[in-house]
C-alpha cells in the first residue's frame, strides 16, 4: 500500500461541515494506520532480534537464564501485537484513509458521482458516514471472529 501523505489530500475549498469532516477523518486514519504500522513492525523486529540472540546464545554459551528470558520477550511481544490488533488495524485504516482521500479527489474535481449531483456537499456528508460506517462494521466483525 502506498504512503499516505496529508499533502496528497486535496484542498477542499470551503468550510463546509463536510469538508472539514472527511479531512478530519482522514488524517485520523492515516495517522492510526502510521502508528499501527510503526507498532507491529517494532514488535516484530524484537521477535526476530531475541530469536537471534536465542540461536546465538547457545553456540557461545551463554548464561542459561538468557534463552528462557528472550523467549519470555518474544512471547510478551506477540501477545501485545495480537491483544492490540496491530496486524489487522494497519490495513484496515490504510484502506479506510484511501477511501477517504479518494472520495476527496473526486469530490474536489466534481467528478464520478459528483459530476452530476445536485448537492455536492451533502453526497459527500453521505459517502464520508458510509466509509466510516463500513469501518466500523469491519472492526465489529474481527472483534467477534477474535472472541470465538
Amino acid at each position: 500500500m502506498s504512503k499516505l501523505r496529508d499533502s496528497d489530500f486535496p484542498s477542499l475549498g470551503t468550510d463546509a461541515p463536510a469538508e472539514q469532516l472527511i479531512s478530519i477523518r482522514f488524517r485520523w486514519y492515516a495517522a492510526q494506520a502510521r502508528r499501527a504500522r510503526i507498532w507491529y513492525r517494532a514488535l516484530g523486529t524484537v521477535q526476530l532480534v531475541a530469536a537471534l540472540v536465542i540461536a546465538i546464545s547457545v553456540a557461545i554459551k551463554a548464561p542459561v537464564w538468557l534463552a528462557p528470558s528472550l523467549g519470555g520477550v518474544i512471547a510478551l511481544a506477540e501477545g501485545i501485537r495480537t491483544l492490540f490488533g496491530f496486524k489487522d488495524s494497519y490495513p484496515t485504516y490504510t484502506r479506510t484513509a484511501q477511501e477517504l482521500r479518494n472520495e476527496a479527489w473526486l469530490y474536489s474535481q466534481q467528478a464520478g458521482r459528483y459530476a452530476k449531483a445536485g448537492e455536492p456537499v451533502k453526497l459527500l456528508a453521505e459517502r464520508v458516514v458510509e466509509i466510516s460506517y463500513s469501518e466500523t462494521q469491519d472492526w465489529e466483525a474481527a472483534l467477534k471472529a477474535r472472541s470465538v
